[in-house]
């Protein structure tokens, strides 16, 4: 009895190795919903509308429909590739075991420097933008309240991934309920007006209306991709999920589904509700239909509810991010301290403070800077929500360059391991293969195209940075080789 207890309080002591599996199904697809559905239902509905409203309503809620298509057609190459890796890293360990150790490097250095860091920069901005609605803070206050939900949502996640996940729950039942509130009270107090959809397809009879539409088409797109970027969020947090072989696919179908049907039925509720030429100028949307339908108090409780959505879509960011970069650092090619589980807590705890210190640098330097090069006196633009607005765009705009690109890659990789690994087992194998995740592919390598055309400035600020990651996966591979020849290994 004494040597048993011995042994037991020496498990409690040594620092773990693996993750332990405490989320379940619900937690899972909780973790879908809730990654997918955070502020780009709310604030890039005008920049959709913008692009596309002069051609009617119908392509307007096409492109909303066609990027889900597309989205659920990659979630299902996702869930066949999570079921056979499922540790901590997801897309990078679906890269590694595809293309080597250099591109996933790429992926989980892009996701750390702007993809994932960026998306939670962007989503507590995005809460601010809607807190400023509720009580108008001052420039400072404003990126100290950021800063704060960032340091916050940290240290909830560092002590317990159990109470990060409990979190993540309350705030994506409560954001879908919502939403759900959104799409059916404006037809209950009889708020909606069916000819506000006219036209459904307005094609100017004109030369170059085509190549106009193409264009305009392509805008839209990158906006729409942005409310749904997190759909990869599940596979790094794979090694978390009880049963993963089981429960990664059926999360990923169930939240990917609710996800699809609650943007069209929002969709339709704003345009039944409002004219697209005041959609088009609304920065606050959901406030807008609830102020038509309430009045003052309707565009609070509208605000409050916009901001428990991107409050948890930047909690569910917190989850994943930490899981990638302890992948990599199993792999030797960031410092090993990063690979550290903490004993007590049992979590990622040192990826997790290094993502949020990067996120508040991120935070700092994007909401001081004006895109336009006109900052006033202070290099603070004047008007508060614009401002926290403006730092949204930059850092959305990022990551959806960047995320084109190894979304592509960790989505492809299930062509490759077919063929490279047919032998693996394979719990789930992709519905509609090989048409499901080429459809996806199509449609991110022409999004590309376009950004490389529209928005170089943006592109290549993206491009230097996995430039920069190429240089350092090389320098260390280096290093560890001469460390390895003198008789000692990379740890």
């Amino acid at each position: 009895m004494q040597e048993h207890g011995s042994n037991h309080s020496e498990s409690e002591t040594k620092t773990p190795q693996r993750l332990p599996r405490v989320l379940g199904l619900f937690d899972a697809t909780m973790i879908v919903v809730g990654s997918i559905i955070g502020s780009g239902i709310f604030l890039k509905v005008s920049s959709v509308d913008t692009a596309l409203g002069p051609y009617g309503f119908a392509p307007i809620i096409g492109i909303w429909l066609f990027v889900g298509v597309i989205t659920l057609c990659g979630s299902l190459a996702l869930a066949e590739l999570g079921a056979m890796f499922p540790e901590a890293g997801g897309p990078y360990l679906y890269i590694r075991e595809a293309y080597g150790r250099l591109p996933a490097f790429l992926w989980g250095w892009t996701e750390f420097w702007v993809v994932r860091t960026g998306s939670v920069g962007a989503l507590a901005c995005a809460t601010v933008v809607y807190f400023n609605e509720l009580l108008p803070l001052t420039p400072f206050g404003q990126v100290a309240l950021a800063i704060t939900i960032v340091t916050g949502l940290s240290a909830v996640n560092l002590v317990s991934t159990r109470a990060g996940a409990t979190v993540q729950s309350i705030a994506t039942v409560t954001k879908v309920s919502f939403l759900a509130a959104l799409i059916l009270l404006p037809f209950l107090f009889r708020q909606t007006n069916p000819e506000l959809l006219q036209p459904l397809w307005s094609y100017p009879d004109q030369p170059g209306a085509l190549a106009g539409f193409i264009k305009a088409f392509g805008v839209a797109m990158v906006a729409v991709l942005w409310p749904y970027d997190g759909w990869i969020n599940l596979g790094p947090v794979a090694e978390d999920i009880r049963n993963p072989q089981r429960n990664v696919p059926r999360a990923m179908a169930i939240g990917l589904g609710i996800v699809v049907i609650v943007y069209l039925g929002a969709n339709f509720s704003y345009h039944l509700v409002l004219p697209v030429s005041q959609l088009s100028e609304s920065r606050t949307v959901a406030a807008d239909v609830f102020e038509k339908m309430f009045g003052a108090t309707g565009a609070k409780i509208a605000a409050l509810g916009v901001m428990v959505s991107t409050f948890g879509a930047t909690n569910s960011n917190m989850i994943t991010g930490p899981r990638i970069y302890l992948a990599i650092a199993r792999d030797g090619l960031i410092p090993a301290w990063l690979h550290k589980i903490h004993p007590r807590f049992r979590t990622p705890a040192n990826t997790i403070l290094i993502q949020a210190v990067w996120t508040i640098v991120l935070i700092g330097l994007f909401s001081v800077w004006d895109p336009n090069g006109t900052p006033d006196s202070t290099g603070i633009r004047a008007e508060q929500s614009a401002r926290m607005k403006a730092a949204f765009d930059l850092l959305t705009d990022s990551v959806i360059c960047a995320g084109l690109i190894f979304y592509g890659l960790a989505v492809s990789a299930v062509y490759v391991l077919r063929f490279r690994r047919p032998e693996m087992t394979r719990p789930y194998r992709t519905w509609g293969y090989p048409l499901t995740p080429a459809l996806l592919l199509a449609a991110y390598v022409a999004t590309f195209v376009s950004m490389l055309i529209e928005q170089w400035n943006s592109t290549r600020l993206v491009l230097a940075l996995i430039a920069i990651g190429i240089c350092y996966y090389f320098a260390v591979s280096s290093f560890a080789g001469r460390r390895h020849e003198n008789g000692s290994a990379l740890k």
